[in-house]
């Protein structure tokens, strides 16, 4: 109650801030308000997180908002991204590289959105409480939208026909993926961690316990290790060792006591999941081995795959990426923009300030690394999103 006296609503619902709040609202709807366009006889996908997102960076680029003092190195490597798609264009030829030219500039906007994300959250100590809080609450309100479709849609194998891949019993949500789901569980249990933290309150133990048997519903192993290392990261920052280290032997014990009914999708110890990944990785290797030093272009991954590897279908949702993060960057960018990558992220270091959000993007971040060795997860909208707000309130005025 007291956030909400101190707000200055005009200010809020000004356009400085409208496209933040907007993107808030629609974030808990995923997929399901996806959008479909045709371009050249070409299906181009766009969310509206993207459209809201894309409005927020051009309004952040007319007004010159002031940018984060790293956002040279930002530059450099968007400057690198650009480099490696028009480099493939001598190398595809083809119609197909509008979609890698999509992606691209819905990468350029994510980042100018956390200008415009940051500009806000530096006006003052409330408009940063304001968006930790309601951050926290998306995760809440993904995961309710996640048992809702667990209740209700517990098998979504009839959507394998528009690209997705097959689940059956776990929570995907509105996201209709319970991998990127599970992650944006862990940022919500992160930050209602550091709410019990520093205010113990029993309504924090709540939301915390409801996000927690929440993440194991979505059999999500790479959302399982990403909030067994955002728990060691915080018992590390924190030293609070007892407590939090039964955090992880719950969730360890929880999800060898859920039920799996011997469906192999949902088994703890499956090996195929295991086994597509390693495939994944070997073909990503081969696909960056044919143009190591600047990649195939941000991100033209399905035209690399038909032309290095063999036919693969556009429609399919795992086309675009890569199983790792690391790999996509990498092979999309070339040796050359995944130096400046992790440029950035120590730049992105060392600007931080000393503040209790700082810790919480830390440790989400650490967390948000682990989880892209398996899924490319760094660079999905949703999961952008959330980072770019979580670093706009930690960073350094």
């Amino acid at each position: 109650m007291g956030i909400t006296k101190k707000l200055n609503w005009h200010n809020i619902f000004s356009l400085e801030s409208l496209f933040l709040f907007l993107f808030l609202v629609a974030f808990p709807f995923g997929q399901i308000i996806r959008l479909n366009f045709y371009l050249v006889g070409l299906t181009i996908p766009l969310q509206p997180v993207d459209i809201i997102v894309g409005c927020a960076g051009v309004y952040a680029l007319i007004k010159r908002f002031l940018k984060p003092v790293f956002f040279r190195s930002v530059v450099n490597f968007l400057f690198a991204a650009l480099f490696a798609f028009v480099f493939s264009i001598f190398v595809f030829k083809s119609a197909d590289l509008v979609y890698g030219f999509f992606y691209f500039i819905r990468l350029a906007a994510y980042f100018y959105f956390l200008v415009y994300v940051w500009n806000f959250a530096k006006r003052s100590k409330v408009n940063v409480s304001l968006l930790k809080d309601c951050l926290l609450g998306i995760s809440v309100v993904s995961a309710v939208f996640g048992w809702i479709q667990f209740f209700t849609f517990p098998d979504i194998k009839p959507f394998f026909v528009w690209g997705w891949d097959m689940h059956l019993f776990r929570l995907v949500g509105t996201f209709l993926d319970p991998t990127f789901l599970g992650l944006i569980l862990v940022f919500g249990l992160v930050i209602s961690i550091y709410r019990y933290i520093n205010k113990r309150d029993w309504k924090n133990i709540l939301i915390a316990a409801f996000l927690f048997v929440s993440l194991a519903f979505t059999y999500s192993r790479a959302s399982y290790l990403a909030f067994a290392v955002a728990i060691l990261a915080i018992i590390y920052i924190e030293k609070k060792f007892k407590k939090l280290l039964l955090l992880i032997l719950g969730l360890v014990v929880i999800v060898l006591l859920l039920p799996t009914a011997r469906n192999h999708s949902i088994e703890l110890f499956r090996s195929f999941s295991v086994i597509a990944r390693l495939v994944d990785y070997r073909l990503t290797l081969k696909i960056f081995s044919a143009s190591p030093v600047f990649g195939i272009g941000y991100d033209n991954m399905c035209l690399a795959y038909q032309k290095f590897i063999g036919f693969q279908d556009f429609s399919s949702h795992s086309c675009s990426g890569s199983d790792s993060s690391l790999l996509f960057v990498l092979t999309t960018t070339g040796a050359v923009g995944f130096m400046i990558f992790l440029d950035l992220i120590r730049k992105i270091g060392s600007s931080l300030s000393r503040s209790v959000e700082s810790k919480i993007f830390i440790v989400s971040f650490m967390a948000l690394l682990i989880h892209s060795l398996f899924s490319n997860s760094i660079f999905y909208p949703w999961i952008m999103g959330y980072i770019v707000i979580l670093l706009a309130v930690s960073l350094k005025e």
